[in-house]
């Protein structure tokens, strides 16, 4: 899929012999996305809590929608399914102190995720 994202201009997914969606890269990761994904390092510490402590606040904030998908000692990943990057990052930017949040990012779907979505219907 990486190799879709950077030479094809259009992209078409088939499904049982059929078209399912065809369009340029971004048409179909706004069209068919799952929202964004965030991933979360704090900083270093020796509180193993911590992550369990972000993981409730985030479950918490009913308005983003959030799904935990990974968590670790020091890495957390959440999927937001109705937001936009810029809620987010006011989000994250308003609570990042009291979170203990070293650094973050908020990633679309990648092209893979929505490939396997059809895979699965």
């Amino acid at each position: 899929m990486d190799e879709c994202e950077r030479v094809c201009n259009r992209l078409g997914i088939m499904v049982r012999r059929q078209f399912a969606c065809l369009g340029t890269i971004q048409h179909l990761k706004s069209k068919f996305g799952q929202g964004y994904t965030i991933e979360i390092k704090i900083r270093s510490t020796s509180d193993y809590t911590i992550m369990t402590n972000i993981q409730t606040f985030f479950l918490a904030q009913k308005q983003y929608h959030f799904e935990v998908k990974e968590i670790t000692q020091s890495t957390g990943i959440f999927q937001s399914l109705r937001s936009t990057p810029a809620e987010l990052f006011q989000f994250l930017e308003e609570n990042k102190q009291r979170l203990n949040i070293g650094t973050y990012t908020i990633s679309q779907t990648t092209l893979e995720q929505i490939f396997l979505s059809f895979g699965k219907e």
